[in-house]
């Protein structure tokens, strides 16, 4: 502390006690707490009602150590409605406190420098003025047995007191507690931001004035403790993998750096491998996810386990997506998997990874990810067909619905030309290569559930999406991928439990059902059964021939599709062919044969006289003879 700090301390510390004394006396009558607003007299902003007396600093009072003195300090101008800030201090050659001064925090003003600095032609941000020149303090000094004692006080505030419904929002009695830090980082492992986890600390302390902190202090502390690893992210990030080698040697991670900087990096875990081995064939890539603060795209490797879910195998980040990063990536995974190539791989359009694909894996499979593509029909087509249910209904058809190459054609052809959008340079360069993602033309491609169903990348985009973000350190990902990747595998440890303690509901009393929910989990099962009713209903047993050692079964599906039909065309399917417009032999006159049903006469019907029939009246014209089906006047 300067000199001229010295001075004015050791001034404060020699002002007569006698005077201060006779100033708290006149000015200072107690402490009070109750609902209502904190009543004030004069102009000196001092209670002048208490319903319950609490401490007050009185000048002369003994302290153990000068965090006490803090304390005492703090919880007495919370109870009186003002918030404390540190003033200046002088310490010894050992770092002992001789001197200390607390402030109420509206003591001075804003410099005059800072405000001639601010200019007002830039958008800067606006800070409000705390300050307004306030004298009240707080002086303790070091007595030789090093206890600390009020030295000088004074209590007056020129400004209003904060009323007790506000007494929480005083700053120098917030804190982020211990309990709130825990709640903070595990709410962030969870990937629930710091809004919802401060409403969560609220919900559960029974009200904000409870919390001990506000929701602005909690993101000045996440955001200080993301300043603090912002410059040794990656290598926590590395070092972090290191230790998970130590724990587990089936952990696998390799990594690049250029001048010093982390450019590629890639794991899997034993778990991870070992899921590999048994449903490997088939990989979905995606390289789509730009994930953190260093714009290094997050590439996941990911495919379907046993009960159709998404599960995941390994991934990387590149800091760029050129080709050989690419190469690079796929490379170190076929070392991570033992040098086990998969069997189809699907991507999106990228033409550096297409070609990194053809060169790694050069006897792999590669399709494009349809859902990827058809997300980006919106906005290749133009606003105006953006609302047409009736287009996009054609589109999804012909996309999904076709069964045939032929069936894609007719129908694409026709979506062209009925829109006219035979010109559309992105559409005809899909249909270019209609053979890369187009189902219907490899139908002869075991998929793996992976690309014909459309909620396989929307499920993989899902999960990801809950724990990625552009602002997100290395290490803030870590923690939500690990969090989410614990999650997905309890998923599939609850579904290998029902499988294995619950049995499936049967609906026919065939054999090959039966043997189906033994052999199949309930999720794979459950289109297995389907196909067994689609058999049951709609196939028909044509012959049998049969031999030594099996029995073979010619069958015709009569399955139809669901499709919109008119009347006509469902009674047609009701009756199993169709109702010809040319009738060359109709049916006989209906005459009352020996054969038919008629009501038995009664001894009262034959006593009754026989009523002749009225004619029929046309509805049209009123005429008698004939009806409005068959009215001369009918086309008139």
């Amino acid at each position: 502390m300067d000199e001229v700090g010295n001075n004015v301390t050791d001034a404060i510390g020699e002002m007569n006690n006698e005077d201060a004394s006779s100033n708290l006396d006149s000015h200072s009558v107690g402490l009070w707490k109750d609902d209502g607003d904190v009543h004030m007299d004069d102009g000196f902003r001092t209670p002048m009602k208490k319903t319950k007396k609490t401490s007050v600093p009185k000048v002369g009072m003994i302290f153990d150590d000068v965090e006490s003195a803090e304390k005492f300090y703090k919880d007495y101008a919370h109870d009186i409605g003002f918030a404390v800030r540190i003033g200046q201090q002088k310490l010894d050659d050992n770092g002992l406190v001789q001197c200390k001064r607390y402030l109420c925090a509206r003591q001075g003003f804003r410099s005059q420098k800072a405000k001639e600095l601010m200019d007002p032609s830039k958008k800067v941000r606006h800070t409000r003025e705390t300050r307004c020149g306030c004298e009240a303090y707080m002086y303790v000094k070091r007595d030789s047995e090093g206890k600390y004692h009020i030295a000088a006080l004074f209590e007056d505030h020129n400004h209003d007191l904060v009323t007790p419904s506000k007494l929480h929002l005083l700053r120098s009695k917030r804190l982020v507690s211990e309990k709130e830090k825990a709640t903070l980082f595990n709410c962030h492992k969870a990937s629930i931001g710091t809004s919802q986890a401060f409403r969560l600390l609220q919900v559960g302390a029974g009200g904000f004035e409870y919390v001990g902190c506000t929701k602005k202090d909690l993101l000045n502390y996440y955001s200080d403790f993301r300043n603090k690893i912002k410059n040794a992210d990656a290598q926590m990030f590395i070092d972090q993998f290191g230790r998970l080698k130590e724990v587990d040697p089936g952990f696998f991670f390799e990594y690049e750096v250029n001048d010093g900087r982390l450019v590629r990096v890639f794991w899997a875990d034993a778990t991870s491998r070992k899921n590999y081995i048994h449903f490997g064939d088939v990989l979905s890539f995606d390289s789509t996810y730009s994930t953190n603060q260093y714009d290094m795209k997050f590439a996941p490797f990911t495919g379907v386990n046993h009960h159709m879910q998404s599960i995941f195998f390994g991934a990387g980040f590149l800091a760029d997506e050129k080709i050989e990063s690419f190469t690079w990536l796929f490379q170190t995974f076929l070392r991570a998997m033992g040098g086990k190539a998969p069997e189809l791989i699907i991507t999106d359009e990228d033409a550096s990874m297409r070609a990194a694909i053809g060169s790694v894996l050069p006897n792999t499979i590669h399709r494009l990810c349809v859902w990827h593509i058809m997300k980006k029909f919106p906005k290749k087509i133009g606003p105006h067909l953006l609302k047409d249910e009736e287009f996009l209904k054609r589109v999804n058809s012909c996309v999904w619905g076709s069964e045939t190459t032929e069936e894609f054609e007719r129908k694409w052809h026709a979506i062209m030309s009925d829109y006219h959008l035979e010109n559309n340079e992105w559409l005809d360069r899909r249909y270019q290569i209609r053979q890369s993602w187009i189902p219907a033309y490899f139908k002869d491609i075991w998929l793996g559930g992976i690309l014909r169903t459309t909620s396989r990348s929307e499920s993989a985009n899902s999960f990801f999406n809950r724990f990625i973000g552009r602002k997100l350190s290395l290490v803030e990902f870590w923690l939500r991928f690990d969090t989410a990747l614990q999650f997905q595998r309890q998923e599939e440890l609850l579904h290998d439990n029902t499988t294995m303690h619950t049995n499936p509901t049967l609906f026919t009393s065939w054999e090959i059902e039966k043997h189906g929910s033994f052999v199949f989990t309930h999720e794979v099962f459950n289109k297995f059964q389907e196909e067994v009713l689609a058999a049951r209903e709609h196939c028909d047993v044509q012959n049998t021939t049969e031999l030594e050692d099996r029995k073979i079964v010619a069958m015709t599906d009569n399955y139809r599709r669901p499709t919109s039909h008119t009347r006509q065309e469902e009674q047609e399917n009701f009756i199993g062919f169709s109702i010809p417009d040319d009738v060359q032999v109709h049916p006989p006159t209906d005459i009352l044969a020996k054969g038919k049903c008629k009501r038995i006469l009664g001894h009262a019907d034959k006593n009754k006289k026989k009523k002749e029939p009225t004619p029929r009246k046309c509805t049209t014209c009123k005429d008698v003879g004939h009806d409005r089906r068959n009215c001369p006047n009918k086309e008139s």
